[in-house]
């Protein structure tokens, strides 16, 4: 049965182990947020890995060894010494992220420390999360439970609304 797990690579080659893995016929995905460098002679805008050091690649844990002998894959990421499947939505999640133009790297606006909050309108509609930090900006950060790792998206604070705990599902 084909799931999706989550791979430590080798930092700054996210994109060519994706590369190497598509080559094996392995769906593999990587996120990337867009961001401006400036040099001193211009400005560009460069895709940098929204997950440094991860890589996602959907298969049957029998092409385990494809995987692994893949040049810059360093490992399955693994939870009490089994792989950690990652579920179909938090790579729908992602892709929603990376998709939807928000900044993933900047703050903007004030709330309070744990407000849950749900977004309500653009393409992330639906999604749900915690204020988690404040630095004089609002940020919603999604838990993507089977990685353990937090993903920082920059939402308009009128796209979203808080929600009230008692009435969460």
């Amino acid at each position: 049965m084909l799931n999706w797990y989550a791979l430590y690579v080798n930092v700054k080659h996210e994109k060519k182990v994706v590369q190497k893995l598509l080559e094996k016929c392995l769906e593999s995905y990587s996120p990337v947020v867009k961001k401006l460098q400036q040099w001193s002679d211009r400005k560009k805008w460069v895709d940098f890995p929204m997950l440094s050091g991860y890589v996602f690649v959907k298969i049957d844990l029998k092409d385990k060894e494809k995987v692994l002998n893949c040049p810059g894959v360093f490992a399955f990421i693994k939870f009490n010494g089994v792989e950690a499947k990652i579920r179909d939505l938090e790579i729908l999640i992602l892709k929603s992220i990376e998709g939807s133009g928000y900044d993933v790297t900047q703050e903007t606006a004030e709330v309070k420390l744990n407000d849950n909050v749900e977004i309500v309108q653009g393409p992330l509609k639906g999604l749900t999360g915690t204020i988690m930090k404040i630095q004089n900006t609002e940020y919603l950060q999604l838990v993507l439970e089977s990685l353990n790792q937090t993903i920082r998206v920059n939402v308009p604070k009128h796209s979203i609304k808080i929600i009230d705990p008692i009435n969460k599902n």
